[in-house]
């Protein structure tokens, strides 16, 4: 019974008339040996661009996610936490730079 402390699941627990089953959150996996805790699922251990942002340069599991550490030049995206930008807006500010400077003295 989900209603009597959520039906001893770890997240989620569903029911209908039948049946009642546990989920968990993104980022966890219902392990095959205890259907009502949920794991924390390593994304790092997966494949680049498919587990995890082929823009992460170093994946760093954490708790239900991921996170990432970045080569010199880049940053961690705030926005997301999970890809590094840097290096090709540097190039996108540099040229327009070079641009306006060449413009000036022409």
């Amino acid at each position: 019974d989900c209603k009597v402390e959520n039906g001893g699941c770890q997240h989620q627990c569903t029911e209908d008339e039948r049946d009642e089953w546990c989920s968990c959150n993104d980022g966890f996996e219902i392990p095959d040996e205890d259907w009502k805790n949920c794991t924390d699922i390593n994304e790092c251990e997966g494949e680049r661009g498919e587990d995890y942002d082929e823009d992460c340069h170093i994946c760093v599991n954490t708790i239900g996610s991921y996170t990432c550490e970045c080569y010199d030049g880049y940053e961690l995206d705030s926005a997301t936490n999970q890809t590094c930008i840097g290096e090709l807006y540097l190039v996108i500010e540099y040229n327009s730079v070079v641009r306006g400077v060449q413009d000036v003295y022409n």
